[in-house]
């Protein structure tokens, strides 16, 4: 039941290549300048002593990512790419073309296999906006390296490498994918998703811990789409009325 290992990581840059493939462009046609952008970041290991430059001339900000969830909501104005610069080397190890038209980016950070030229990450830029996910919605991103397959709900899925549409779940999804190994199916994971008020789910699926298994890893990252109305607070408890005698 062994897979390579060089194998999963073909897989993997492929399918973050799929990912990148959701952009409108890589960048080419960006202006110079323009409306600024705004984006989050995340990676499965959460990278430290990054900052960047909000905008021409401006002083290094600090890029700081959360473990299990979406970074705080940066922005950008500027030239493309947007380049991550590791603070103690003061040298770029990462950029990220996020192009004209999309005002909402979330920005998925891989470690490169072998650096290219002093860049250690590919970034993936993802659309994050409510329009490409509105609220009580389950997207799933698939780097797993395997051919998933299984059900959101009763709802059927097959998940190709990379984004894959989101699935409409309300408050709460019950996850099951299976696998294919040597014309057997087994069990890859299974998992429920719960969503607050206003709020949506990205799944990523990870390659399995160990070679050869077939149980894959997962982030699940809530968070309320851009623009989305916050949750009402909860109304003050009535008061008992006084009576006057």
């Amino acid at each position: 039941m062994a897979h390579p290992i060089g194998h999963l990581r073909r897989v993997i840059c492929f399918a973050l290549l799929s990912l990148a493939a959701v952009r409108l462009t890589w960048g080419q046609n960006a202006p110079a300048s323009g409306p600024s952008v705004r984006f989050t970041v995340f990676s499965a290991k959460p990278i430290t002593e990054l900052t960047y430059v909000s905008r021409i001339g401006g002083p290094p900000q600090k890029v700081v990512f959360q473990p299990t969830a979406r970074s705080a909501r940066y922005e950008y104005r500027g030239p493309m790419p947007i380049r991550f610069v590791d603070a103690t080397e003061g040298v770029a190890v990462a950029e990220a073309v996020i192009p004209a038209g999309m005002n909402n980016a979330l920005l998925l950070f891989s470690p490169l296999e072998k650096a290219q030229g002093g860049i250690r990450y590919q970034v993936a830029v993802l659309d994050d906006s409510a329009a490409r996910q509105g609220p009580g919605g389950l997207a799933i991103i698939n780097l797993s390296g395997l051919a998933l397959e299984g059900t959101v709900n009763e709802h059927p899925i097959t998940l190709k490498a990379g984004l894959n549409p989101p699935v409409a779940v309300t408050r709460a999804a019950i996850v099951t994918l299976t696998t294919v190994f040597k014309n057997r199916t087994y069990q890859s994971y299974t998992g429920n998703v719960t969503l607050g008020r206003n709020e949506r789910a990205l799944m990523i699926l990870f390659p399995p811990f160990r070679p050869g298994a077939l149980e894959v890893q997962s982030r699940v990252l809530l968070d309320q789409p851009p623009g989305s109305a916050p949750a009402p607070a909860p109304a003050p408890a009535a008061q008992p009325k006084r009576t006057t005698k």
